[in-house]
């Protein structure tokens, strides 16, 4: 997410918006949006269907593994710190980029907590996406 909100700016001269969705309670969202400062939309799906139908995995082995401990200690090093789990905690996300008019054009589902696409391969399915490629 520290990521995106760094190109943001990018994003927005393209025309693109950009948007989150997470599986809490809607009193969870509320909490998530204030404490990191979003202004972007931030929508939820608690039952997590928004997940399955974009083949999103979800399970302990996404979470507790060499590859998850590796990105943990990455991050941290990076200076960003694990707040409080809200949600569903074995549940991974993904991005999708979507075309206007709902056609998708990029997808990258996480195998793991942690694993994250390129970001400039989602900024250039963006600009595709976008007419600017």
């Amino acid at each position: 997410m520290a990521g995106f909100r760094s190109r943001q700016s990018e994003l927005k001269d393209l025309g693109v918006t950009l948007a989150f969705v997470g599986n809490g309670t809607p009193a969870m969202l509320e909490d998530f949006k204030t404490s990191l400062g979003l202004d972007v939309p931030v929508f939820t799906d608690s039952s997590r269907q928004t997940y399955a139908q974009l083949g999103f995995r979800r399970g302990m082995g996404s979470v507790v593994s060499l590859r998850v401990f590796v990105s943990a200690v990455r991050a941290w090093k990076a200076g960003f710190r694990q707040a409080k789990t809200q949600g569903d905690p074995v549940q991974q996300g993904g991005v999708v980029v979507v075309r206007a008019g709902g056609k998708p054009e990029y997808g990258f589902a996480s195998e793991t907590a942690g694993h994250h696409p390129p970001l400039d391969e989602v900024l250039a399915a963006a600009r595709r996406a976008a007419g600017r490629a």
